[in-house]
């Protein structure tokens, strides 16, 4: 590990503190300081390849287009749904049948995305909705057949 020196002014109070602690661990005042911010930083973690990928990915979009993937709403139960399961996956994992039903819902809000999309419909619209306005555009285009 490469080492960067850096020069710090604190409090009186604090730097006893510092002191204390660091006779009391039998290191440094530097080694605990070193130990102390060490401590105070969140954990380094690496995300699995398939997520290193997708977020690179996101390099190659427009701002409009991320702005749109933005905005995406699925609909309230399957939200609510994979919100339980993502839930009990951090709790207690999840079964073979729960992880196959979240990659359903997944893919699921990604297809619904796309219709909407597709048809330059609001993200807001319930299922019902959606396939309503699908009824009535099949039954418009089996009138122009």
């Amino acid at each position: 590990m490469e080492w960067q020196q850096v020069t710090i002014t604190l409090p009186e109070t604090i730097y006893q503190r510092l002191k204390r602690k660091s006779q009391l661990m039998q290191r440094s005042v530097a080694d605990e300081l070193v130990a102390v911010v060490t401590a105070s930083l969140p954990e380094e973690e690496t995300l699995p390849a398939d997520i290193e990928q997708e977020l690179s990915d996101l390099e190659l979009f427009t701002d409009e287009e991320l702005w749109r993937a933005a905005r995406m709403t699925a609909p309230a139960d399957k939200t609510e749904r994979m919100q339980v399961l993502v839930e009990k996956q951090q709790l207690e994992g999840l079964t073979d049948a729960e992880k196959q039903e979240a990659a359903v819902l997944s893919h699921y809000v990604s297809l619904d995305a796309a219709v909407l999309d597709a048809y330059w419909w609001p993200h807001m619209l319930t299922d019902e909705q959606i396939l309503e306005r699908l009824l009535a555009l099949n039954l418009e285009w089996a009138k122009g057949d």
